[in-house]
């Protein structure tokens, strides 16, 4: 009814039923939603975008395969998309704050989920470590993925055109402190 062109969700926990079950249930749900929205509209339905997640506890989505699988088993895959928060992706163990961990990172999203999904990037830093499983956004530069980290994501291009999304803490001043950092990192 208003006309979204992408909605992003967290895909959901499985809540000690196993990964599996919670994947089969994420994408019957999505399929029920697509059922619901073809009753109410003619319109065109909205880019599902599936948010990378942390891990923590049975949270579904901290690898780039269950996101693959909840897609995949949708009925409509061609309308389910990415959006790839920075700190969702390192807590969950994808080293993207140096070179050779950044590059095999995006390779792999690339080959799993392919950079054409990735339609929206939450950027923001960690506090907590790789691998940590805990969701915890940090100010750019402040946290554990760094400024290189940051270099390297908006350095590549092949996210040229991929809309970035600030997703810190703070108010007014952070923010543009944030958005400086981040416009000094880019090239060009």
């Amino acid at each position: 009814a208003l006309g979204i062109e992408y909605l992003v969700a967290h895909p959901g926990s499985h809540l000690g039923q196993g990964v599996d079950k919670g994947i089969r249930r994420i994408s019957e749900g999505l399929d029920l939603s697509w059922n619901d929205f073809r009753e109410i509209s003619e319109g065109p339905f909205p880019y599902v975008l599936l948010e990378t997640t942390a891990g923590q506890g049975t949270n579904i989505g901290h690898r780039f395969e269950q996101l693959a699988e909840i897609r995949d088993l949708t009925s409509f895959p061609e309308k389910v998309g990415i959006c790839l928060d920075t700190c969702h992706v390192f807590a969950s163990g994808y080293d993207i704050s140096r070179p050779e961990g950044y590059g095999s990172t995006m390779d792999g999203f690339h080959e799993i989920l392919s950079m054409d999904s990735l339609k929206v990037i939450h950027i923001n830093d960690s506090m907590k470590g790789l691998g940590s499983k805990v969701d915890r956004h940090a100010n750019i530069g402040e946290g554990m993925i760094g400024t290189e980290g940051f270099s390297l994501l908006l350095n590549d291009k092949r996210l040229k055109g991929v809309p970035m999304i600030l997703e810190t803490r703070g108010g007014d001043d952070e923010y543009m402190r944030n958005l400086r950092l981040l416009r000094s990192l880019a090239s060009g």
